[in-house]
C-alpha cells in the first residue's frame, strides 16, 4: 500500500505528474451548498443572502469557513478561491479585479482554518479572454491596433506578478489561470493571433508564477484541440478541464500529452445537468479509466458544480471516484 498523504500532498502529486495514493479530485466552483451545509450559501456575487448586522471580516469567515466545509465534505484535495463566488468585498472596493482585499482576506482566513490541510488556489491569468462585451470592436483591435494590444498584454502580466506576490503572502500555493479562450468549436482567435496575442504571455506568465513557487493550472472550457499544443508548451502543472461538451476526448488527451502535463476533469458536465444515471456513470468511469493510469490526474467535472445541477449527479460521480480512486503498489 502507498503511504496516505494529505489532501494538500495529494494534490501536489498529481498535478507535478505523479501518482499519490488516490486520485484526487475537487470542483472549480460549487454552488449548490443548501441541501449539504444546513441553507448555508456563500455572500457575495452570485448570491446575495441577508448581511444584516454581519460586518465585512465576519462574512469573510463565514466564506472561509463555507469552503472548507466543501473540500471536507467532499473530500477536496483543492480549494479555488474564486474571483467572483463568494467575493464580499470592505465598503468602497471595486470588486471587478482579480486580486481584492475580499479574496486576500478570504484565503488568510482558510489558511487560519485549515492550515496545510489543502492546496489552496486562487485565480491570477493576465491573458485575454473570450470578451464578453463589445466582442467586434475586442477582436477587430487584434487587427487594426495590434501595438496597443500588445501593450495591454505587457501591462496586463506586469500586474499579475504583483498580484502573485500578494496572493501567495495571503496563503495561495499557486493559481488556476480561468481566462476562457474557447467555444465548442475552437478558439475564439485563430490559431496564429492566438500564438501572437496570447500564448507568448502565457508562457511568460506561467514561467514566472512557477519562479516564485506557486503551482499553477491553466483553465479553459471549450475545444482546445488547435491550441493544445500552445497550452502545453505554456508549461502549466496542469490543464482544466478538457472539456467533453467540445469533444475534447481524454483517452486522446493522455496518450499524446499525459507525460508532459497533468490532467484534470472531462466529466460530462451536460449529462451532469440533464443526462441519464447511466450516461453520468459512463463519463465519470471513462475519465478515471483514461486518466488515473500513471498518475498526473485530477478528478472533477468538466465546469463546476453550477447552480441547478441536481446535486444527486454529483453524488453518483463521487460515489464513482471513492470506487476506483486508489493507487496500489502494482500500479505505481
Amino acid at each position: 500500500m502507498l503511504k496516505t498523504m494529505t489532501h494538500r500532498e495529494r494534490a501536489i502529486t498529481a498535478i507535478t505528474g505523479g501518482i499519490p495514493d488516490y486520485v484526487p479530485t475537487f470542483e472549480l466552483a460549487f454552488y449548490e451548498t443548501e441541501r449539504d451545509f444546513e441553507g448555508r450559501t456563500f455572500f457575495g456575487f452570485p448570491f446575495e443572502p441577508d448581511a444584516t448586522g454581519m460586518s465585512y471580516l465576519e462574512i469573510v469567515k463565514y466564506n472561509a469557513r463555507l469552503y472548507v466545509d466543501i473540500a471536507r465534505r467532499y473530500d477536496h484535495s483543492i480549494i479555488f478561491v474564486n474571483s467572483t463566488l463568494g467575493k464580499h468585498e470592505p465598503p468602497g472596493q471595486d470588486p471587478y479585479t482579480t486580486c481584492t482585499q475580499g479574496v486576500l482576506d478570504t484565503l488568510k482566513e482558510i489558511r487560519y482554518i485549515a492550515g496545510d490541510e489543502f492546496l489552496v488556489m486562487a485565480h491570477n491569468d493576465p491573458t485575454f479572454m473570450i470578451p464578453f462585451t463589445e466582442a467586434e470592436e475586442f477582436c477587430t483591435a487584434f487587427l487594426t491596433d495590434p501595438e496597443r494590444m500588445h501593450e495591454k498584454a505587457r501591462k496586463n502580466v506586469e500586474e499579475s506578478f504583483i498580484n502573485c506576490d500578494k496572493l501567495m503572502e495571503a496563503g495561495a500555493d499557486g493559481f488556476i489561470l480561468c481566462s476562457d479562450y474557447c467555444t465548442n468549436d475552437g478558439p475564439f482567435l485563430g490559431p496564429d493571433l492566438f500564438r501572437e496575442f496570447i500564448a507568448p504571455y502565457l508562457k511568460e506568465c506561467i514561467a514566472e508564477f512557477r519562479r516564485r513557487g506557486a503551482y499553477v493550472i491553466k483553465h479553459t472550457d471549450g475545444n482546445i484541440m488547435p491550441i493544445i499544443d500552445d497550452l502545453v508548451s505554456a508549461n502549466p502543472h496542469a490543464l482544466h478541464s478538457l472539456d467533453p461538451m467540445a469533444g475534447v476526448d481524454i483517452k486522446e488527451v493522455k496518450q499524446r500529452y499525459g507525460k508532459k502535463v497533468a490532467l484534470c476533469g472531462n466529466v460530462h458536465c451536460a449529462y451532469m445537468h440533464t443526462g441519464t444515471p447511466e450516461q453520468i456513470r459512463e463519463s465519470a468511469e471513462y475519465c478515471l479509466k483514461w486518466g488515473k493510469p500513471g498518475g498526473g490526474y485530477v478528478f472533477c467535472t468538466s465546469n463546476c458544480i453550477f447552480r441547478g445541477m441536481p446535486l444527486e449527479s454529483y453524488d453518483l460521480i463521487h460515489n464513482i471516484w471513492m470506487q476506483h480512486r486508489d493507487y496500489d503498489a502494482v500500479q505505481k
